[in-house]
């Protein structure tokens, strides 16, 4: 006959010093593990709360990141005037942008992402990390304003002028979009745009503005010169002006998610 087998019971105290140690031996499912056992067995513990801000952090470092943005809104559900909410509001804006698509794809998750954001500089300007949401809005712009940009390009290259005319005026007309690194190429293939469909009045106002903006820019010589009749330009000559368009690795464009501090 065989013992019944115990089940062992750890405190608070227990789990939480279990899963830091997991934490800081880069073991984060350990530290996930213990982490979620004590905000499930002892959700009124003082370590309950620490318990689930560092979660949030494990769910990130494991790649789990719609994982993270559940847990980052139960955090920020539960604790709403916790001193490190506003980590919870930038961890849940970090995986949604490490979710971006490539720009040819939907970009929901950049949408997400921006609101995300916005909401933490808004709610907590001066928290630690308002000046990295800052930062990150403008890489979630400048996503978005690549995306359309995808599309402007490939009416552009096809010689479908009008298309690309409406679409490239997306990207011009969206005050956000002013200060991507996109908006001088979109005012010049305005420019060029408008010059092949023999609007060239338009095509000169573009270039004034484009003038006004970026006059040492790439573009605007080349501008010039193209109303003047002086010089045309190639697809491949295009091809070597334009930022390349990401392909989904969003490493290069990421502030890394942040650890909350391993504190009881």
């Amino acid at each position: 006959m065989f013992d019944e087998e115990v089940e062992i019971v750890y405190t608070p105290e227990q789990l939480y010093a279990a899963g830091v140690a997991g934490m800081k031996n880069n073991e984060y499912l350990v530290g996930k593990r213990k982490f979620e056992a004590l905000d499930h067995k002892h959700p009124f513990s003082k370590l309950a709360t620490p318990a689930q801000l560092n979660l949030i952090y494990a769910n990130f470092k494991l790649g789990e990141y719609d994982d993270t943005v559940s847990a980052a809104e139960r955090f920020i559900r539960l604790h709403p005037r916790h001193k490190h909410v506003s980590y919870a509001f930038y961890m849940r804006g970090i995986s949604n942008y490490r979710q971006i698509s490539n720009a040819n794809l939907d970009q929901d998750q950049a949408r997400k992402a921006l609101s995300a954001f916005r909401e933490l500089v808004a709610r907590f300007p001066q928290s630690d990390y308002a000046w990295q949401a800052k930062q990150m809005i403008v890489l979630c712009l400048d996503r978005l304003a690549e995306q359309e940009m995808v599309v402007a390009r490939f009416y552009l290259d096809r010689s479908e002028y009008i298309a690309a005319l409406n679409r490239f005026d997306e990207v011009i007309k969206n005050p956000e979009y002013k200060n991507t690194s996109y908006f001088e190429e979109a005012l010049f293939s305005m420019v060029l745009a408008s010059y092949h469909l023999g609007l060239k009045v338009e095509a000169r106002n573009y270039s004034v503005v484009l003038g006004h903006n970026y006059s040492d820019g790439q573009y605007y010589p080349l501008a010039l010169k193209i109303l003047e009749g002086k010089s045309k330009v190639t697809k491949w000559d295009l091809s070597k002006m334009r930022k390349p368009v990401e392909d989904g690795d969003n490493i290069s464009r990421l502030f890394q998610g942040l650890a909350p501090g391993l504190m009881y």
